[in-house]
């Protein structure tokens, strides 16, 4: 909230490989400009995630964590207090400034389940002709996510804690 009491509000801006985009105005809650965001948005409709047997309740609060040094952003999805699940999305060239958090999103994803459980959803999405480039971002993140999983959530779950 700033000074006045009032959200401070932004633009969260998915560019996929096509080429399209899509946006939501979220609150912003930190933000290191260049390096680090932590946007808020809370769903106004049920939500089931495809390929999952995962269906996220309107009233869900999604904490979405950014980097600007890593291959992937992370939905943390919060409901009654506790988490649902962390969904992270492979992503390059994340901007982060106070009017809007933008990056391209190279399809594939990871849901991160509490337990440390993984499922990785959307390859088969992917174009036969991808660049190299994204083909290489994609192992990363990958690498990063699927090796260190525990790591990652002790870590979500203490940046989310101010939050929830």
């Amino acid at each position: 909230m700033s000074e006045a009491g009032r959200v401070n509000m932004t633009t969260e801006e998915k560019t996929r490989l096509d080429g399209s985009r899509v946006t939501w105005s979220c609150e912003l809650l930190a933000l290191e400009a260049g390096r680090r965001a932590v946007l808020r948005y809370v769903l106004d409709a049920d939500r089931p995630l495809r390929g999952t047997d995962l269906a996220l309740a309107a009233g869900t609060i999604t904490l979405a964590h950014y980097w600007s040094d890593r291959p992937y952003t992370v939905y943390h999805w919060i409901a009654d207090g506790r988490t649902v699940a962390y969904y992270c999305s492979v992503a390059e060239t994340t901007e982060l400034t106070d009017a809007r958090v933008a990056y391209l999103d190279l399809t594939v994803d990871v849901l991160v389940r509490p337990s440390g459980a993984l499922e990785i959803l959307d390859e088969d999405e992917l174009p036969a002709d991808l660049a190299p480039r994204h083909r290489k971002t994609i192992a990363d993140a990958l690498e990063r996510i699927v090796t260190s999983p525990r790591a990652l959530i002790a870590e979500l779950e203490r940046e989310s804690r101010p939050y929830r």
